[in-house]
């Protein structure tokens, strides 16, 4: 009896201890997830929560929302990716990428993508996915959204002008230029455009000059195509929107806001930017006041040579404890209702191609030029400005030497071939240093 009772006790400590043991692995798969967002805003604050405790009701799953600082996110998520304390899902920046994967901080995403990339636009799949593949050897992100440029148009000022545009035709540069000059005014106080002269001022300048060249910046062997004459007479057409007064004089000083808030406002007739200025558009413009034409084509080749990036993506960081949790949340928040909801509140292109039925995405909505551009077989995305640092040209002297011809302080060539043979510079340089390496070659979407 004592021999049984022994038995009896032994099998219910064990049974306790198992108990015991057992509970905090439980708990921890009870835990709520953690989520980082590294762009916060009130409107973004204000989706995610929303959408966190939809995903909870559908799941059972919960979310904790946190946040830093752009400013301070690189830093950040470097002190918690070194401590091992890492959010289960976070927003990322591509930048970040190839610190983060050779610190093994996030985790690859293929397995759980499986047979489902037929569901994303092909932006995610031919470049993003690609991209990374080909630098990191795995997917390692899902974008947000998509963001593409086009030219915003007052739609009002072209019909006054007689201007025949049509969004789903397209146009050239040559026509773009001539709407510009045919859109401006000093009499009624209209210029044609929403010139950039501050930093930022170089990037769709280095894209037109890339359509000279098939969507290229560089020889093989890293040397500049720009040092030639025929770059200067493109060099020269671009800055004489600003020198023949197809802007205020003071564009000369305009970032992105000043270009916005003058489109917005009745100054300016056209605005090149990224799909995110239809949100302020819709918010503050009426319908009949505004449209959006695709990128110019090139005269050269009739191609659209347009960049196409994805602002941030979701990751799964490897201090995850429920990595299926995590991806379960980051397949919430990229299926297409609820993308679709994010990218109207932040003006971006949803990521999968479930959209046509969406006003806002469809042929006649506000976003379809972006989104006829993204599945144009004659879209190219132009070679990037290298893959070496050039962060402090594009803080200073990118636009600094524009400002100078502007300026009259020195030529057109000297202006251009000053920044042109700094980039050449450092082409090779990184060629030098990374053997094997090459020189980047533009992309297709199709």
């Amino acid at each position: 009896m004592k021999g049984k009772l022994k038995l009896f006790m032994v099998c219910t400590l064990m049974a306790v201890m198992t108990t015991l043991v057992a509970a905090p692995s439980a708990e921890k798969q009870n835990e709520p997830l953690r989520f980082i967002d590294v762009s916060p805003s009130p409107t973004r604050q204000e989706y995610f929560t929303k959408t966190f405790e939809k995903f909870k009701q559908e799941t059972g799953i919960s979310v904790v929302y946190e946040s830093v600082p752009w400013d301070d996110a690189a830093n950040k998520l470097t002190v918690l990716g070194a401590s091992n304390q890492l959010p289960d899902v976070m927003t990322t920046w591509a930048g970040w990428l190839g610190q983060f994967t050779e610190a093994g901080w996030v985790v690859p995403l293929s397995d759980y993508i499986g047979n489902t990339t037929s569901e994303y636009a092909s932006t995610v799949t031919q470049l993003v996915w690609k991209a990374e593949k080909e630098l990191y050897g795995n997917i390692y992100t899902i974008p947000d959204g998509m963001m593409v440029k086009g030219v915003f148009v007052r739609k009002d000022w072209a019909k006054d002008a007689g201007l025949q545009l049509d969004p789903k035709k397209g146009w050239t540069y040559a026509e773009y230029f001539d709407a510009v000059y045919k859109l401006t005014d000093p009499a009624k106080n209209h210029y044609g455009t929403s010139f950039r002269g501050s930093r930022g001022a170089f990037d769709p300048l280095f894209v037109y000059l890339e359509s000279l060249h098939g969507g290229s910046a560089y020889a093989p062997d890293g040397s500049t195509l720009f040092a030639n004459q025929e770059a200067v007479d493109a060099y020269k057409k671009w800055m004489g929107l600003y020198l023949d007064g197809c802007a205020p004089k003071d564009a000369i000083n305009w970032g992105f806001v000043e270009m916005v808030d003058n489109f917005c406002g009745g100054l300016t007739g056209t605005l090149i930017n990224d799909s995110e200025v239809a949100a302020t558009c819709l918010a503050n413009m009426q319908d009949d006041q505004w449209m959006v034409m695709p990128m110019p084509k090139s005269d050269k080749d009739g191609k659209i040579y347009n960049t196409v990036n994805s602002p941030y993506a979701y990751s799964i960081s490897s201090s995850s404890k429920n990595k299926d949790a995590a991806w379960k949340l980051i397949e919430f928040l990229t299926r297409p209702d609820n993308n679709i909801e994010y990218c109207k509140l932040t003006g971006l292109i949803p990521i999968k191609t479930a959209v046509g039925n969406d006003p806002y995405y469809g042929p006649n909505g506000p976003y379809a030029a972006f989104v006829q551009q993204l599945n144009d077989p004659a879209m190219v995305v132009p070679v990037a400005f290298g893959p070496f640092n050039y962060t402090d040209m594009h803080q200073g002297m990118m636009h600094e030497e524009m400002q100078k011809y502007l300026l009259g302080k020195q030529s057109a060539q000297t202006s251009l071939f000053n920044v042109v043979k700094e980039l050449e510079k450092r082409m090779k340089a990184y060629l030098a240093e990374n053997p094997g390496s090459e020189v980047e070659q533009p992309k297709g979407l199709m």
